[in-house]
């Protein structure tokens, strides 16, 4: 059975007080728990352990995305770098190889030229020759200037490159931890679930639901510790008797204010 402790001080003298402490620290030496007080306590301790685990499995998913967003933000004038040197790469071979289109072109008409056998074709030969020149020593200027443009570009990404690479490492390494706290964090759930159902099967329907709704009520913490004559959640005072009753543990009871089923932590 559950009982309500009484908020409030007898009108006894000072030394009741004084005498109720000397008297507990000889009495409760061999204090005898209530089993389902016990339990209660253990429940409570494995709940908590629940909720934190819970709490902690949700939470990392988050902090792994907020890890990864951070890098990403911290490093994307160098990833725009990195971006500018493919694409000016990319742009570098395009022109490589239609300069290599133009050059075999020229040969191609310098051959035809060598073959003329008239006025005509040795005057179109002289035309597309011409023109395939200019187009070459324009394709040259432009890949030029591209080469420059790529050798800037490569030297200030291979300057950055092994500040970020330690700044990858870092990431990854506090990415591998959380992948590694949430597989512990997993078998400890498994194994808390494991002892937490004979603890609550194991206790009286009112306990039981005493328990339940407070914990519900009260953010998991259905259980208060009474210490110094005050209940340690809600600070409220407790009768010199009725904390006496708490710390010998024989029965159950609940604060008067908060409703928490109190215990004394010998």
């Amino acid at each position: 059975m559950l009982h309500q402790s009484v908020s409030l001080w007898d009108d006894a003298p000072a030394f009741h007080t004084i005498h109720h402490k000397i008297f507990a620290k000889r009495f409760f030496k061999e204090a005898y728990l209530n089993p389902e007080l016990s339990q209660l306590i253990s429940l409570q301790d494995v709940d908590v352990e629940i909720k934190r685990i819970k709490a902690e499995t949700e939470a990392l998913p988050i902090r792994r995305e907020a890890l990864e967003s951070q890098f990403a933000a911290e490093n994307k004038e160098f990833l725009d770098l990195k971006q500018q040197l493919d694409t000016a790469l990319s742009q570098k071979r395009s022109l490589e190889e239609e300069l290599e289109a133009e050059q075999q072109k020229l040969e191609k008409f310098k051959s035809d030229q060598m073959k003329a056998t008239n006025e005509r074709e040795y005057a179109t030969s002289v035309r597309e020759i011409d023109s395939a020149k200019k187009i070459i020593s324009t394709l040259e200027t432009e890949l030029l200037k591209l080469m420059e443009q790529v050798e800037k570009l490569d030297a200030q990404v291979k300057e950055r490159t092994p500040e970020i690479e330690a700044k990858r490492a870092e990431m990854e390494r506090q990415v591998a931890e959380y992948e590694t706290l949430a597989k512990a964090d997993a078998e400890k759930l498994g194994k808390l679930l494991a002892e937490r159902q004979p603890l609550i099967e194991t206790l009286s329907s009112e306990t039981r639901s005493t328990y339940e709704r407070m914990s519900r009520i009260k953010s998991g913490l259905a259980l208060s510790e009474a210490v110094d004559y005050k209940c340690l959640a809600c600070r409220m005072t407790i009768r010199p008797q009725v904390y006496n009753d708490i710390r010998r543990g024989e029965t159950i009871f609940t604060c008067e204010n908060c409703g928490r089923i109190l215990f004394f932590r010998g």
